[in-house]
């Protein structure tokens, strides 16, 4: 009963960042006395400090004394390995990134075992740079483009990777000797989202992430929906076009296949192609490999019609599969992430005329359409808010790990 308390004052401060004890009490229905002896134990344990007498307050009586986590308890590590990326963050134990590194695995050639040893060199000078702080670091989560097996941290399939049963939990808690929570990479987005982004104070939110793949994550309370299986969320293999483009999943006429990053770039190539000018050949010097969705993005802003159609294209169909899911889930909020994100100026209205227009009217006035706080950091700092649910949820184990670090 007391961690179970103990994990409630904890989740309390997390959400509200900057409080009394009195709040935390009205709050959580514990009584004063109960929330005052926790909080000294939190204290002692270097989890929580005081912030100071709060000058501002109206209140009549003595003043109050706030209390906030204490970002020296700890830290943690988020981590994505992508498709052609890897991104790795570390924060404090307040959740603000201290360190980042993001590079481009494009010149690996989706070498699984190259791709996986530069994650793990990346994350190791993370822990280095972490330890010569004598900072614990409470855990690892990483985030992948795939099917994945939660509980046992395996990438069963990435379509887009071409990778099968990979055992990269395994991989990472053996190299690591850390707790290591592995989890499809729009779950862990939608995860974060949810903890510290746009869908906070929200009970009921679909993430959709739209880069190279395209997938989404629900979260439900505060939990993710993951299926019986473990492998709800791949929205991006729903049928919209039974006789469309093969996808890498081996079906045909995935939505994934019509509304990503990839389709942005192959409408802007095809309309080349056939002669269609653009200031996008001399961005790219002719060389239409080289396309980025900022690039194209800006030639929209700019003026140019092709890069503005390959945009507008793109958020119609963006907008066909939110009006189904919003049809099918009844969301209190959609939030968009992933490298697409970068349009939002140009998506968001295209997106929200189109659910509008095809989504039924009751479920849709209920749900708001925003863009994701993270952007394309959506899932590393998901990956941060699985390592943070389970030092909350069971915080005695956790400061107890932290103690046999530092020592």
């Amino acid at each position: 009963m007391r961690e179970m308390n103990l994990a409630l004052v904890l989740n309390t401060l997390r959400q509200h960042k900057v409080i009394s004890r009195a709040e935390i009490a009205r709050l959580t229905g514990l009584q004063k006395a109960t929330v005052s002896s926790l909080i000294k134990e939190l204290l002692a344990k270097n989890y929580v400090m005081e912030l100071g007498i709060d000058s501002s307050s109206n209140q009549v009586g003595r003043p109050s004394n706030k209390l906030g986590l204490n970002p020296d308890a700890g830290c943690i590590i988020g981590a994505e390995i992508g498709v052609d990326f890897i991104n790795v963050i570390a924060t404090d134990f307040a959740a603000n990134i201290c360190r980042e590194h993001q590079e481009s695995t494009i010149g690996l050639m989706a070498n699984q075992d190259a791709i996986l040893n530069r994650a793990t060199d990346i994350i190791q000078d993370f822990q280095m740079a972490i330890s010569q702080q004598n900072h614990p670091i409470f855990g690892i989560g990483l985030g992948l483009p795939g099917l994945v097996n939660a509980h046992t941290g395996t990438l069963l399939f990435a379509p887009n990777l071409g990778w099968r049963d990979v055992p990269i939990g395994e991989w990472m808690e053996n190299h690591f000797h850390l707790p290591v929570y592995v989890d499809n990479e729009a779950n862990l987005a939608a995860l974060g989202e949810t903890y510290f982004g746009a869908g906070q104070d929200y009970d009921f939110i679909l993430y959709i992430v739209s880069g190279i793949g395209l997938g989404g994550g629900v979260v439900l309370n505060g939990q993710l929906m993951t299926g019986s299986a473990g492998f709800a969320g791949e929205f991006g293999h729903m049928t919209v076009d039974p006789t469309g483009l093969r996808c890498n999943c081996g079906n045909s006429g995935c939505w994934e296949t019509v509304a990503s990053q990839n389709a942005v770039f192959r409408r802007v190539r095809e309309a080349i192609a056939i002669g269609t000018s653009s200031s996008l050949m001399e961005a790219t010097n002719g060389d239409l490999t080289k396309l980025t969705i900022k690039m194209i993005t800006e030639a929209a802003q700019n003026g140019d019609q092709l890069a503005l159609r390959a945009l507008e294209d793109t958020g119609f169909w963006l907008g066909i599969g939110i009006a189904n899911l919003i049809n099918a889930l009844n969301p209190k909020r959609v939030v968009i992430g992933g490298i697409l994100s970068q349009a939002e100026k140009i998506l968001l209205p295209i997106i929200e005329e189109v659910v509008c227009q095809r989504a039924l009217q009751w479920p849709c006035e209920n749900t708001d359409i925003v863009i994701a706080k993270y952007g394309a950091q959506s899932c590393v700092i998901g990956g941060v808010a699985a390592v943070y649910r389970k030092v909350l949820s069971q915080p005695n184990d956790w400061m107890s790990q932290s103690r046999n670090q530092r020592s």
